[in-house]
């Protein structure tokens, strides 16, 4: 890796919610309390039992699961969406759309298909409006972030990938390649699948579960398949046309599921079949496969079907080192020898991060820990911390064995 050339290292970028938050998105409980307002404060929702359903839903959950907090939005859109599948076909309906699961599940009072459909479109809804609002930042908030993509660009092919819909990264680098035309457009853009496939050396970002500027087309377009997402320059046009009310998408269980400009809920996989998604997933599958470096910021590892991936990469020869940006409310040897949840087994298990309590890594600078096999370097005081001590990241690079001891970052 030492004898590349540094512009021809590439690097994976991975961002997560938690490097969001501190430009005002919301945390996920914050993100759930602000659905629940939304939800009640449009008569519709209480009207066509949308409300309801989702009181019953957030309640049966919380008494079910075990976190503090009871159910959070995605859990919630989860069962609303797979019980509004689950509508009793029509006598004539062939077997490729009756739902197989149908005859062994009885319906609860409050929560019929087509309130809990309601609920799921209010959801997403709610969701792209309350982050489409916090991507209205002053630039000089984003500067450091800004500072952070430029100095990776400059030495090296940097692949970003993020799972969050907020576009505080375009308006950080607004020349990333989105796999869309790069020139403004007044209306909707159509994917550019040849520049994703034949341009893999391209400065990008792509959003693997959907984006504020992702809508569909106000017109049919005969170009492009039914349902298919459009680009949008500005969000509040991108909004507008953010809502789909056509057929679903058919799944093999004689269910569909519902098409989105932005992807919830616990079934993400499914949702990643359609375009623009699918060439993201598929692409982030080969540039994390040839990646020098891994870099994830404030991405809790809760995406099974990318954590698969990394492993993968992780367990390949010559797997490429990581580095982790993330914020623990202690030192990370200390928060780790009393806590372990599914963000450090994840860490351990699937992306071979070897740190762990007290005689788990070498702490060094001011936030960082060094793996025992020198391969992974992780930084505990949150994105915005990182960012302030840009030096210290060098630093990180050298530990881990990316950079030479006269190279700079």
């Amino acid at each position: 890796m030492k004898e590349k050339p540094l512009r021809t290292r590439r690097v994976l970028l991975l961002v997560g919610a938690g490097a969001s938050i501190g430009y005002g998105a919301p945390s996920t409980w914050q993100l759930t309390d602000d659905i629940g307002h939304r939800l009640k404060a449009r008569e519709w929702m209480k009207s066509s039992g949308a409300v309801e359903a989702y009181r019953q839903i957030a309640e049966t959950l919380s008494r079910y699961l075990k976190h503090p907090k009871g159910a959070n939005f995605e859990q919630i859109y989860h069962v609303a969406h797979e019980l509004s599948a689950m509508e009793t076909p029509g006598d004539n309906a062939v077997d490729q759309y009756r739902p197989l699961l149908a005859p062994f599940l009885k319906r609860t009072a409050g929560l019929d298909a087509e309130a809990c459909r309601i609920l799921c479109d209010g959801i997403v809804d709610a969701i792209y409006g309350k982050l489409s609002e916090c991507c209205e930042i002053a630039p000089s908030r984003l500067a450091p972030l800004g500072g952070f993509l430029r100095g990776l660009r400059e030495n090296y092919v940097t692949r970003v990938y993020t799972t969050n819909y907020d576009d505080f990264i375009l308006q950080s680098a607004p020349d990333l390649f989105t796999g869309f035309p790069a020139s403004r457009a007044s209306g909707p853009k159509m994917v550019d699948p040849a520049r994703i496939w034949g341009r893999g050396d391209d400065d990008c970002v792509f959003h693997l579960h959907g984006s504020v500027h992702l809508g569909f087309a106000p017109t049919v377009n005969w170009d492009a398949d039914l349902g298919d997402l459009y680009w949008y320059d500005e969000r509040d046009e991108a909004r507008r046309n953010a809502g789909f009310h056509g057929s679903d998408v058919s799944r093999m269980d004689g269910t569909g599921y519902m098409r989105t400009a932005v992807i919830t809920g616990l079934d993400k996989l499914s949702r990643l079949q359609r375009s623009p998604m699918s060439h993201y997933y598929a692409s982030f599958a080969r540039d994390v496969m040839s990646a020098d470096l891994l870099v994830m910021v404030g991405y809790g590892m809760g995406d099974l079907h990318l954590n698969s991936w990394i492993s993968a990469a992780r367990r390949k020869g010559g797997a490429p080192p990581i580095v982790l940006i993330d914020k623990w409310d202690q030192p990370f040897l200390r928060a780790s020898a009393h806590e372990w949840g599914r963000r450090e087994t994840a860490m351990l298990h699937e992306f071979r991060i070897n740190a762990r309590g007290y005689a788990g890594g070498t702490k060094f600078g001011t936030g960082w820990t060094l793996a025992t096999d020198g391969e992974s370097a992780i930084w505990d005081r949150g994105f915005d911390a990182f960012l302030d001590s840009p030096e210290e990241f060098g630093e990180a690079l050298r530990k881990i064995g990316f950079l030479n001891t006269s190279e700079t970052q």
